[in-house]
């Protein structure tokens, strides 16, 4: 089900909230957790319900594990439950994400033939799997407690970060479980709740998903089309992808976080203001930061982290970049970007002065870099990505430029484009290049602007910040009718 769907706002949400506050009441939390649950499993379900059997099968395997780790006392059986437990899951994420790559490889690089019926990916597959890995390793580690199997199922399943993250740990959700029976009704922690998902889902349905229009219509015939691209219609194009990407995926973490807030949980914020870094090592620090710490906590630092000198510090960090871009998708696209942020970051680690003397600047250079990296990202083979590469650096401008922006009809715009195509058809490219324009200045007044939170804090609350709101949520609402599923959903 998608935050940014009539369903989930209309029916889903009310149904979820008030059955959640109503069962609280009760003498026993059982009833509010196992509705908790149940509302999870539908959410998730929805989709494809054969997606459950995944699910609840590795939340099964998962705690099985964590009952052999509380029985276990040896370091020993411990150490190789812990083995055993993390094999599983990758197991599991190996066949259902990357059997299929690993097949068409094979077939590739032997010449053979093998032939496999195409392997459904789960949704949110990799979060959930990175979850409950995480909380293995702090059960081996003795930093977790063995929960009951309704406070483990409401962890794993709670509906707000189960497709697409945040990565949540343990301690960072079941203490809050614990205590939310004794948590009154806080309504100024559902007010900001719901203005943090109505930011969110401004983000996603006024902003990533209008910018989608463009990317898409470069990108998706990129192959087919070469001629689709020149220098500025490549640069443009990128541009618009790596602002769609921020909107999108930090618009649901909001839109999640937001409806944490309306349930009474706080979860881990996942971006902070990341095209503001002045390096790539900051961008990371800032971006999909609940994946970053996953990766530091449990591949980083137990292969040595920078505690062996700085040729294995640097080795780790690309071997840490690789995994980040493996688990993104299964194709060579993702290794390469993952192998281009490594090196990176490696490059700064190693020569960590070697940069301007302005910070602006050094801004600038970070995020030339990324929006470059993030071609890679977004091309469907390596092939498409040099060819892209290739054009957006050699081409020049093509007529193309001057119609490549026609894809932005929006209803917002209705009006005004019947009124140029009747007056002045000929400049009908113009007008769709200042719709462009007006887009991507907005874009840029929001990425440069105060975080959510932050514009939360400051405005919210105010008569002026509460109209803000509301005219948002009705507008997006109201553009729901060229909904899109969230980007990440893909991971």
């Amino acid at each position: 089900m998608l935050f940014n769907s009539v369903v989930f706002l209309t029916i889903f949400l009310p149904i979820a909230l008030i059955g959640w506050y109503l069962l609280k009441k009760l003498n026993t939390p059982l009833f509010a957790k196992l509705f908790l649950i149940g509302m999870s499993l539908w959410f998730y379900g929805y989709y494809n319900p054969s997606y459950l059997l995944v699910l609840t099968g590795s939340l099964v395997i998962n705690y099985g594990f964590s009952m052999v780790l509380e029985r276990i006392k040896g370091t020993g059986g411990r150490k190789m439950t812990l083995i055993l437990g993390i094999l599983a899951n990758v197991g599991i994420l190996f066949y259902f994400k990357y059997f299929n790559f690993f097949l068409d490889n094979c077939n590739y690089f032997f010449h053979q033939n093998l032939q496999l019926e195409k392997i459904a990916l789960p949704l949110g597959i990799s979060f959930f799997t990175f979850q409950q890995i995480s909380f293995l390793a702090d059960r081996y580690m003795g930093r977790a407690e063995h929960y009951s199997p309704v406070d483990y199922a409401c962890f794993v399943t709670f509906f707000p970060q189960l497709i697409a993250g945040p990565i949540v740990l343990h301690s960072e959700f079941l203490p809050q479980l614990k205590e939310s029976p004794k948590k009154p009704f806080d309504k100024e922690m559902f007010y900001d709740g719901a203005a943090l998902f109505t930011l969110g889902f401004a983000k996603k349905v006024l902003l990533a998903d209008n910018l989608a229009l463009v990317v898409n219509s470069v990108f998706d015939v990129l192959g087919v089309i070469p001629y689709c691209l020149d220098i500025w219609t490549g640069w443009v194009t990128a541009v618009c992808f790596a602002l769609q990407l921020y909107f999108d995926f930090s618009g649901y973490c909001d839109m999640a976080r937001g409806i944490g807030w309306m349930f009474g949980f706080t979860l881990p914020e996942n971006f902070s203001s990341p095209y503001k870094s002045a390096s790539v090592k900051e961008m990371w620090r800032r971006w999909h930061m609940t994946l970053g710490r996953f990766l530091t906590t449990y591949i980083y630092i137990p292969l040595g982290g920078n505690r062996k000198g700085k040729v294995r510090a640097c080795i780790n960090l690309f071997v840490v970049f690789l995994v980040s871009g493996i688990w993104h998708g299964a194709a060579w696209t993702f290794v390469l970007w993952g192998a281009m942020n490594g090196l990176a970051v490696v490059w700064e680690t190693v020569f960590p002065n070697f940069k301007f003397r302005s910070h602006a600047l050094n801004v600038i250079k970070t995020q030339i870099f990324w929006i470059l990296s993030l071609v890679t990202f977004r091309c469907n083979s390596i092939t498409d990505a040099f060819l892209y590469y290739k054009y957006m650096f050699t081409r020049p401008m093509q007529n193309y430029f001057f119609r490549y922006a026609d894809c932005l009809t929006l209803p917002e715009t209705y009006i005004a484009e019947k009124a140029v195509r009747m007056l002045a058809p000929d400049k009908m490219w113009l007008f769709y290049w200042i719709v462009l324009a007006i887009l991507l200045l907005i874009s840029f007044l929001v990425i440069r602007g105060k975080e959510a939170k932050e514009w939360i804090r400051t405005y919210a609350c105010k008569k002026s910040g509460a109209f803000v709101l509301a005219f948002l949520f009705v507008w997006s609402f109201l553009s729901l009718s060229q909904v899109s599923t969230f980007l990440y959903f893909n991971f």
